[in-house]
């Protein structure tokens, strides 16, 4: 099994999480963003896009349909159809609603003032309106996780969301959350991955 992406983890990382917490080997190819018209050139991306997994001589690309791919092989997709459209739901809403508008602020514009208005909306409502929602539910849920007391993918999700995010909009999770996010920062596959994974460009 080979995953391939730049060396950064925007659309990627999750897929990694979720391939370690597994205990699912996995090559984790790398390359720099000045080397991808070469690459791409070469073929072999489905829709010209990374990531890609490769395994059984199959090509997977969009990150979404690799994550859940993964969470299924790992035993992390849910115990049973609803728990993945749960979890699906989960990992659908932080892409949609945070990470998306997260890219848009902290990278894509350019404009100082529109990155400035894009950062303080973020900050003030994107995040704390999303993370009032999650509380809830993770709340009405009664276990450790999001699901439960079943660690999923979506709980891997939210960790890795809180990594990204916190840098521009501080401590803003409930205690709860909080709790979340250290609990699967604690897990000792988690650990060993952030301890000893390459440094990222991006």
């Amino acid at each position: 099994m080979k995953l391939i992406y730049f060396n950064g983890e925007v659309r990627a990382e999750l897929i990694r999480l979720v391939l370690v917490q597994g205990g699912i080997e996995f090559e984790d190819f790398r390359f720099e963003f000045k080397d991808w018209p070469k690459i791409k050139a070469e073929g072999g991306f489905p829709f010209t896009q990374v990531p890609v997994l490769e395994v059984n001589g199959q090509k997977i690309c969009q990150s979404r349909a690799i994550a859940r791919y993964a969470a299924r092989l790992a035993g992390l997709a849910g115990k049973n159809l609803e728990e993945e459209a749960l979890a699906d739901m989960y990992v659908s809403a932080i892409d949609d609603d945070v990470l998306e508008n997260f890219w848009k602020c902290a990278y894509f514009e350019q404009d100082p003032e529109k990155k400035a208005e894009l950062q303080k909306k973020f900050k003030e409502e994107t995040v704390p309106k999303f993370l009032r929602n999650l509380d809830r539910l993770y709340e009405s849920s009664g276990g450790d996780y999001l699901l439960g007391n079943s660690l999923t993918y979506a709980d891997l999700a939210y960790y890795r969301m809180i990594k990204t995010v916190s840098g521009l909009v501080g401590d803003v999770s409930s205690d709860r959350l909080k709790s979340l996010y250290q609990r699967v920062a604690a897990l000792p596959k988690i650990a060993h991955w952030e301890e000893t994974k390459p440094k990222p460009a991006f």
